[in-house]
């Protein structure tokens, strides 16, 4: 049984439903809800672990590089400030490309 959407509780109700040995089901289900070790547990794949590590070094970087910042501005007010035209139209067309892939 393939279930789609959000409603987990909904479609695991009709699968039980509509199996042929309903005691089965609702033995194993009563024996569940009954046991005193009834706890929820998360186990993350090794996978998932590693996003999460990386999740959590990112969220200590900061947003905005005051440094960078500091280093433009510091420019512009220098007059030093170039653009590269021919740089930032290869990235809009090369992002309106990848957009299009997309």
């Amino acid at each position: 049984m393939k279930i789609t959407g959000n409603d987990y509780f909904l479609a695991t109700k009709s699968y039980a439903d509509n199996i042929k040995d309903k005691s089965t089901v609702k033995t194993a289900y009563a024996n569940e809800s009954n046991s005193a070790n009834n706890e929820d547990k998360v186990i993350l794949s090794p996978k998932a672990q590693e996003i999460r590590d990386i999740i959590k070094v990112l969220d200590k970087v900061p947003d905005i590089r005051e440094e960078k910042v500091a280093e433009i501005k510091s420019k512009i007010e220098n007059g030093t400030y170039t653009i590269d035209g021919e740089k930032i139209a290869f990235k809009m067309i090369e992002e309106s490309l990848i957009n299009e892939l997309l």
